[in-house]
């Protein structure tokens, strides 16, 4: 297993999963920290209010 997660965290994997079948490389979120494990898979979370 690459990424042990549990608990609340399954759904931000879950989302990821899911952006990485379908092509998708940002996510805009609150909470950019949640999804910062993810940079290695291509995956960048961008915070609202910098957009």
């Amino acid at each position: 297993m690459t990424y042990g997660v549990s608990g609340v965290q399954v759904h931000d994997a879950r989302l990821v999963a899911a952006m990485i079948s379908h092509g998708a490389t940002h996510i805009l979120t609150f909470n950019t920290a949640d999804f910062a494990r993810y940079a290695p898979e291509g995956i960048m979370a961008v915070d609202p209010a910098t957009v």
